[in-house]
């Protein structure tokens, strides 16, 4: 007896402390009523959609009435308008043709309602051609009437004129130094002035000597009767 009885006090000694009992917050209830409906609040409908039923998504067709067809109807003027074919003409063996209107066979032009009449701008041209022409003679007319022909015997006396003109400016022109600077200014100018000079009697010249008839203003005349 003694032997068992310390036999069962040893293995109680060996058996585990219970456990403390787990904590549990006063506040626990009141955390899972408010978390109970937070995930149904996130979107701004219900979390859960009810599906309709066949009903709602067909209902039935009242008595007497006939079924639409559910095909999508053509609309009567769709705007494309209908193509026809045009008339061609074969010019090969192996099947080439092309079209009978741009081919040259068919009289087109002859057909048109304008074929022989004068284009408008054609018209409206020469009408603008004429009135330049009718505008230039009235002034040539004009300018008649105030100027006369120079004479022969004055044509001449001009001529020679503008002849020693140009011989005396020549003259002048060589007596110059051959080699004159540009910093010699009065010099250098006065050579420049020669050359211009000697360049338009020099054209005066020629306009006297190539048109036989030479026409002048009666200011013109006065200024000859002046001067020479």
């Amino acid at each position: 007896m003694k032997a068992l009885i310390t036999f069962s006090q040893s293995r109680v000694s060996t058996l585990p402390p219970p456990k403390p009992k787990m904590y549990i917050s006063k506040y626990r209830e009141a955390i899972v009523l408010e978390n109970k409906y937070k995930n149904e609040h996130r979107t701004m409908v219900p979390r859960t959609v009810k599906a309709p039923s066949h009903r709602e998504m067909c209902p039935q067709r009242p008595e007497g009435e006939k079924p639409e067809h559910t095909f999508r109807k053509k609309p009567e003027h769709t705007g494309m308008k209908k193509v026809m074919a045009q008339p061609a003409c074969v010019d090969t063996r192996k099947g080439d043709k092309q079209l009978l209107e741009k081919s040259g066979l068919v009289p087109f032009y002859l057909q048109k309602n304008d074929y022989g009449i004068v284009p408008g701008y054609l018209r409206r041209r020469k009408a603008e051609k004429e009135k330049a022409k009718q505008d230039n003679d009235a002034w040539l007319t004009k300018q008649q009437e105030t100027v006369k022909p120079l004479a022969e015997q004055e044509k001449q006396n001009i001529l020679q004129g503008l002849k020693r003109r140009f011989n005396e400016l020549n003259f002048e022109y060589q007596s110059l130094p051959f080699t004159i600077s540009p910093s010699q200014h009065k010099k250098y100018n006065y050579k420049m002035f020669l050359e211009e000079a000697m360049s338009q009697v020099e054209k005066d010249i020629a306009l006297f000597e190539e048109h036989k008839y030479i026409y002048t203003s009666d200011a013109f005349h006065c200024f000859l009767k002046n001067n020479l």
